[in-house]
């Protein structure tokens, strides 16, 4: 077995190597010596290569490159997903303290209510809160709005029809088809001129609220990003499924992020989002150039492949 310094002494600095035309025939042993030579500095590492030929390993400092640019993205991306989650998750719990009377943190998984007095007075609890959005809420918080109109919040009731029960008697007359009653109430209605619904206790499955509130993430304008824009799509239900009397009381929050139709941003320098742009522009253009390289290497592999013979060198 030939030693590799043998094989680096084949080779000058900055040289190519001495093989002749492939298409020759393999029987000649110089022809031979010269493709197994060639395979031989094919499957070198970038270290043996700059020994053999002096060639730089611009391939593994081009991966190293693209190694630590897309490390500094990654991280750069993880701080700003954080920031949206964190958004997230403590708008939810803000909505939980603005429209869950009495709510304590960490209480959810208990929250409930037992009373038909108190079913009533947590809807006109939520209710109210909801029309006092403004006053009350210490972020920026907004109502849906379709065109000049704010979108109201809906509240359904859900309830067995033409049912009756009871449990005195042990006999119930139970309709299957399950019957919807809704009432829109719009933000700031006086709730005195609101319709009454009346809850059918016995035979309802539940009472669900939902309502739209829009706000916009300022936070990322401390690191140079543009806010985005929520929109929380919030429904609270009252779920008497069990008919156990106790009536468990769920908040959940749908979000969906937009991008702000009209900004504007005032006292920051350009300057880092161009920044950002042109680093972006890096690792596109290390990728692709990465991408090149390798498949040039491949396509070198291949064709190396089919002017060899393996079953003579191997």
């Amino acid at each position: 077995m030939e030693e590799p310094s043998d094989l680096y002494d084949i080779y000058e600095t900055g040289a190519n190597p001495p093989c002749v035309n492939h298409q020759q025939s393999l029987e000649d042993p110089e022809n031979v010596e010269c493709l197994r030579r060639k395979i031989k500095y094919y499957f070198m590492n970038p270290c043996e290569k700059y020994h053999a030929r002096g060639r730089k390993p611009w391939k593994l400092i081009l991966q190293i490159i693209k190694i630590a640019i897309i490390t500094i993205q990654l991280m750069s991306f993880g701080l700003s997903n954080q920031m949206v989650v964190t958004f997230k998750e403590e708008s939810l719990m803000t909505f939980k303290h603005l429209f869950l009377k009495d709510y304590v943190d960490g209480s959810m998984g208990t929250y409930a209510v037992y009373r038909q007095a108190d079913v009533y007075d947590h809807i006109d609890y939520i209710i109210e809160q909801y029309g006092l959005l403004h006053n009350i809420t210490v972020g920026n918080h907004e109502y849906e709005k379709n065109g000049t109109v704010f979108s109201p919040l809906l509240m359904c009731q859900e309830f067995y029809e033409n049912s009756t029960v009871y449990p005195e008697n042990d006999t119930f007359d139970i309709d299957a088809h399950v019957e919807t009653e809704c009432l829109k109430v719009y933000p700031m209605q006086q709730l005195s001129s609101l319709p009454h619904l009346d809850l059918h206790f016995k035979t309802m499955l539940s009472v669900k609220i939902t309502f739209v509130l829009k706000a916009i993430n300022l936070q990322t304008v401390r690191y140079r990003e543009l806010p985005d824009c929520y929109d929380f799509r919030i429904a609270i239900t009252f779920n008497n499924q069990a008919h156990s009397g106790r009536i468990k009381v769920d908040l959940e929050n749908d979000v969906e992020i937009n991008e702000c139709r009209d900004w504007k941003v005032t006292g920051a320098s350009p300057r880092n989002i161009y920044l950002t742009v042109l680093f972006d522009c890096l690792i596109i253009i290390t990728c692709i150039t990465s991408s090149t390289l390798c498949t040039r290497s491949v396509l070198k592999g291949i064709k190396l492949q089919f002017v060899s013979a393996p079953s003579i060198f191997f």
